[in-house]
C-alpha cells in the first residue's frame, strides 16, 4: 500500500457519509486528486496550504496527515476569484496527472490576490495563462519582439496566432499586439490591455470547457474575469 506524501490545496469539499468529507485537492504529487478525510474540524479549508499524506486502494485514498502550511487571507471580493481559480482548475484539470508548476502558480495567485493594494486582473489571467499552457495553448510562448503593438490579431485555440479579419475588425473581436505584450509580460496597466486580455482568454477558456459553464463568474465583478 503506497503513501504517497506532498504538499497541496484544496479546491472543494463535499460530505462523505456520517463525520467524513470527500476533498478535491490540487498536490504537487499527483496533480488534482480526490481523498477521503476522516473526521470533523477545519482542517480542509480552502486558499490554505498544507503538507499532505494519503493512502489505500482504490480510487479514493484516506487522508492520514493534513498540517497547515500557509493561509491565504482573501477579502469577501476577492475570495469570489478565489472560487473562480477553484472551478477553473476543477473543470480543466484532469486527474492524477502532476502539472509542473501549477500548484506553485495557484500559490502564486492567492497571494497577490490577498494584496489589497494589486487589482484582481493580472492575477487572474496569468493563473488563466498558465492553465491554458498546461492545455496545449502556446499563448505564453509567443515571440513578444516580434509582435507589432498596433496590430489587430486573433488567436485561434489550438491553431495559433493570424491577423483579424475585415470582419472581425469591424466587431473589435481581435486582440492588439500591444495587449499580448503586456499579457505575457504579467503587465496589464491599462483598460484596454485588460479588457482585450479577459476577451481572448475567456474565449480560450471556453473552447477547452467545451460548454461547461463556470458557475463563479456570476460572481465577480466585470473588470476581475
Amino acid at each position: 500500500m503506497n503513501r504517497i506524501h506532498t504538499t497541496g490545496f484544496v479546491l472543494h469539499a463535499r460530505p462523505f457519509r456520517d463525520n467524513s468529507r470527500v476533498l478535491e485537492l490540487l498536490t504537487e504529487a499527483e496533480g488534482r486528486t480526490a481523498c477521503l478525510l476522516r473526521g470533523r474540524g477545519s482542517v480542509g479549508r480552502g486558499f490554505v496550504r498544507y503538507e499532505m499524506a494519503w493512502q489505500g486502494r482504490g480510487e479514493l485514498k484516506t487522508l492520514s496527515l493534513m498540517e497547515e502550511q500557509a493561509a491565504y487571507r482573501l477579502s469577501p471580493p476577492r475570495l469570489a476569484c478565489g472560487f473562480y481559480l477553484n472551478e477553473l482548475t476543477l473543470k480543466l484539470v484532469p486527474r492524477q496527472i502532476p502539472l509542473d508548476g501549477l500548484v506553485t502558480e495557484y500559490a502564486g495567485a492567492l497571494t497577490r490576490l490577498s494584496d489589497p493594494d494589486e487589482m484582481p486582473d493580472a492575477p487572474l489571467r496569468r493563473y488563466e495563462l498558465q492553465l491554458l499552457r498546461h492545455l496545449g495553448e502556446g499563448l505564453d510562448s509567443l515571440d513578444t519582439q516580434m509582435l507589432d503593438p498596433e496590430a489587430a490579431l486573433v488567436y485561434e485555440a489550438q491553431r495559433g496566432l493570424r491577423p483579424a479579419s475585415a470582419a472581425e475588425l469591424a466587431s473589435g473581436d481581435f486582440v492588439h499586439g500591444s495587449t499580448l505584450r503586456a499579457l505575457i509580460a504579467d503587465r496589464l496597466d491599462s483598460r484596454q490591455d485588460r479588457r482585450e486580455a479577459r476577451r481572448l482568454l475567456r474565449g480560450l477558456l471556453d473552447y477547452h470547457l467545451q460548454g461547461r459553464p463556470v458557475v463563479s463568474r456570476a460572481l465577480l465583478r466585470p473588470r476581475s474575469h
